[in-house]
């Protein structure tokens, strides 16, 4: 709506002066302001799965780039676009961009430049491949990645904290800060070169410095969760909270709108206190849009309303101009993807993973041990449709039973750690008040760990931290005094998923080789996959009568 002057006349004349005109008034001007977000992308750009090599209707970020689409269409005021981290990392068109076709354009930054973003900030994962790759991405990009908490270790900011767009001549500022975690998982790649900060005072910093420079309105967009536990110890670590957006809008004036990720949730609207919090779904799989109302008042304008809502991509038609140019990033990770490595005769399955011992997460762990030397090995059973079928075996169907870039590390433990690893790993399940049990939803399947190389047993109807019933190594009881070598992913070994026990064990191995790598080479090395080869059953939950019912948990 167009700004109406009205001319107030001169009640009186006063003087010889003559009459003096009382000031023009300016009357409100309502605008609505629309902000646009995605977040933890992982590489989900086109409507294909690699892993299987079929199409994908559910997701996508040309998906999403059609709804931006339809917003801008009806929107009278351009909308801001933002993305709240981890682009760079989580499928095969991903790794592909970061290790095997490195010369061309990045085809996640190239989709985001066609649609326009205002700013992304860098999420944890985008410290996986290094901040060679990120930097890379980071010059190809039309748009700032933020991260205002990120520092070099002499002080200076490595990324931009902040950024201004304009709408309509009103200044709207996006702050940027991505979750401390990253100094664990991927310290190998960040110790001597980057200090993440604690979020909150770091923003709360930013925040007035937008405001200082005339920010009228204040988007926070931020790489962590909602107020979800840290899965590291914030104490003994000194490493500031993993997920900090509730307490962004508690503790940080001024700000208007938070978009949040990290935890692969949604929320499609809450405020808290005066801020609006919103989180699209993962994977592309919806937009979130906020609407603010806008107004402009004795020359100044404010945020008067706010609400937001969540845009499901599935179904929706598929951007041509993102598809064009992410097409090279595209049939690159499909020859990738659907390379043969091998062949197995039978099918191998996932499905059942976390409750019974199978072939399939024993193959895992035999490659593990066997690599690094160690007496024992853990995993996690990351997807239960990670499954093979029986004929080829491509690096799709590797890459989707073991999808994230771990490298492989040993750490020396006591029979006491080993014990307490476990003891947290059971945790995934819970026991019901009449005696049943169930799968803690609470608890993500990938803090779920198995360990091969002792027997142990399980009994899920006990309380947590005492469910381990039996736990031998060749043939004798484990006991606290004990000493072991253990194989684990580099997250894990950092303690990363609650698993603190492990997080000062002495590192024996680690030659920074990549586990899916490692899985991709036996397949090659063996030519022919059989489950005998591998399948060596050592654990196994008590009452038998529970696993029936945790087989049909969510």
């Amino acid at each position: 709506m167009r700004s109406l002057k009205l001319l107030l006349l001169p009640l009186a004349c006063l003087g010889a002066a003559g009459c003096v005109s009382a000031p023009l008034y300016e009357a409100p001007q309502r605008l609505d302001l629309v902000v646009a977000a995605t977040t933890d992308v992982h590489g989900y750009l086109r409507g294909w799965d690699y892993y299987t090599n079929t199409p994908d209707t559910l997701r996508g970020l040309a998906r999403a780039a059609t709804i931006v689409d339809s917003l801008r269409r009806v929107s009278p005021v351009l909308p801001v676009l933002v993305d709240a981290g981890d682009i760079l990392q989580g499928t095969p068109l991903t790794y592909a961009a970061a290790r095997i076709d490195t010369a061309m354009p990045h085809p996640v930054i190239l989709a985001m430049n066609a649609m326009q973003y205002d700013a992304g900030v860098v999420g944890n994962h985008e410290f996986n491949y290094g901040l060679g790759t990120l930097d890379r991405a980071i010059r190809q990009a039309q748009f700032p990645l933020l991260a205002t908490n990120v520092y070099t270790p002499d002080g200076k900011q490595r990324f931009r904290g902040w950024a201004v767009s304009t709408r309509h001549g009103i200044k709207i500022a996006m702050v940027g800060a991505t979750t401390p975690g990253a100094m664990l998982w991927d310290r190998d790649n960040l110790a001597g070169k980057v200090v993440i900060r604690d979020i909150v005072p770091e923003v709360r910093a930013a925040v007035k410095d937008a405001q200082g420079a005339g920010a009228a309105v204040i988007i926070v967009v931020v790489h962590s969760g909602l107020n979800e536990p840290s899965s590291y110890d914030t104490v003994t670590t000194k490493v500031g909270s993993e997920n900090v957006a509730a307490r962004l809008a508690h503790e940080v004036p001024g700000i208007d709108l938070i978009v949040y990720g990290h935890s692969h949730k949604e929320m499609a609207d809450t405020v808290i206190g005066t801020t609006l919090l919103m989180q699209p779904k993962n994977w592309a799989g919806s937009v979130a849009v906020a609407h603010l109302t806008v107004e402009r008042r004795n020359g100044h304008w404010r945020v008067i309303g706010k609400r937001s809502q969540v845009v499901p991509t599935m179904h929706h038609a598929e951007n041509a101009q993102v598809l064009a140019v992410t097409a090279e990033g595209h049939r690159a990770a499909v020859r990738y993807a659907t390379t043969p490595i091998g062949s197995t005769p039978v099918a191998w399955r996932a499905d059942s993973a976390r409750v019974t011992d199978t072939p399939l997460m024993d193959f895992v762990l035999d490659v593990e041990q066997r690599a690094s030397g160690a007496q024992l090995a853990s995993t996690a059973a990351f997807s239960l449709d990670a499954n093979l079928a029986a004929g080829p075996i491509t690096v799709g169907r590797i890459a989707a039973l073991y999808p994230y870039d771990n490298t492989l590390r040993a750490v020396r433990i006591t029979g006491a750690q080993l014990r307490a690893y476990l003891e947290q790993s059971a945790r995934y399940f819970r026991a019901n008040d009449d005696g049943t049990a169930d799968i803690d939803p609470s608890i993500p399947g990938f803090n779920y760990d198995m360990v091969s190389g002792v027997d142990y047993t399980i009994d899920v109807s006990k309380p947590i931290g005492q469910r381990i019933t039996k736990l031998e190594y060749q043939g004798r009881a484990v006991v606290p005094g004990d000493s072991f070598t253990l194989a684990l992913n580099n997250y894990r070994q950092t303690g990363g998923g609650g698993f603190a026990m492990l997080r000062d064990a002495p590192v024996v191995y680690d030659k920074q080789e990549e586990i899916r790598q490692l899985l991709i080479d036996e397949v090659r090395r063996k030519g022919t996959l059989l489950p005998a080869d591998y399948f060596h059953p050592n654990w196994r939950i008590v009452p038998a009568a529970a696993i029936g019912r945790l087989l049909k948990s969510p």
